[in-house]
């Protein structure tokens, strides 16, 4: 396992955007062949999401030029995991499910503070999820989110091979999470531990009840944990409403306006 590791940082490019783009091709894939619910406009919102997807990419780099690896790298010797004397495989393991548990702590801090949720909103103005939804995320909340998962890699003085594997599995399951894929039965065992595109898509539905639950974007064990798991909602997947009731229009100028017009109309009340 550790020589899988080693690999994985010696060819980290190849295995970030190798697994990114098998993972956006499959489930195009399979989006078409079994979809989940009927979507119209698919090629307006795949310009749209692949636009914000690339934007922030390159904001990301140029804000920080080595991303969450360069973090890493400085925090090598120091934090949480050398101080609990871990090593090898159990620092990366350790790592990674304490990664998981941030980005849960990071959505959940997204929704319930209310200067924040304005800049993750427009990611819940989608009527229409699929997969590119994974991409679809406002540029302030891209940079606060790296904030958060970069002081988190500091604070644990992470393994350069947990960054990059950890890198790897968040773009892979944000695509997953969003997919438009009838997975059938294998959606319901596979929830037990993942979280898949029905428990997420109920995230995403327009009944407030129902979109302050599953949290989660990899493992389902911290909604179960903290009581912000559900399983179904009020309605079927395929008649559910999606989308944000202050946010009719879903397009790429609305989707980065909001947060401004949501800040401006708290500051004019």
């Amino acid at each position: 396992m550790q020589g899988f590791f080693d690999h994985l940082v010696a060819h980290q490019a190849e295995w970030r955007g190798g697994v990114f783009l098998s993972a956006l091709l499959v489930l195009s894939l399979l989006e078409m062949i079994k979809p989940r619910r009927v979507i119209t406009g698919r090629r307006q919102r795949w310009a749209n999401h692949l636009f914000l997807g690339a934007a922030n990419l390159l904001l990301l780099r140029l804000v920080l030029p080595g991303g969450l690896m360069a973090i890493a790298i400085w925090g090598q010797g120091g934090g949480l995991i050398n101080w609990l004397g871990l090593q090898g495989i159990w620092a990366i393991l350790a790592c990674l499910l304490i990664l998981d548990f941030v980005v849960y702590a990071q959505h959940v801090g997204f929704h319930k503070i209310a200067f924040l949720w304005p800049l993750h909103a427009p990611h819940h103005g989608d009527r229409a999820l699929d997969v590119s939804s994974g991409l679809r995320f406002h540029p302030g909340e891209a940079l606060i989110s790296a904030a958060i998962k970069g002081a988190a890699i500091f604070a644990l003085g992470a393994p350069l091979a947990s960054v990059i594997a950890f890198e790897i599995i968040l773009s892979a399951a944000s695509l997953f999470t969003h997919a438009n894929w009838a997975l059938g039965r294998t959606d319901a065992w596979l929830r037990w531990g993942l979280i898949t595109p029905d428990i997420h898509r109920l995230h995403h539905s327009r009944i407030d009840s129902e979109s302050q639950h599953n949290f989660g974007f990899f493992l389902s064990i911290w909604d179960r944990l903290f009581g912000s798991w559900k399983d179904y909602g009020q309605k079927t997947q395929t008649d559910m409403q999606l989308g944000l009731d202050d946010m009719p229009d879903d397009g790429l100028a609305a989707t980065l306006r909001h947060p401004w017009y949501s800040w401006l109309r708290k500051k004019t009340r």
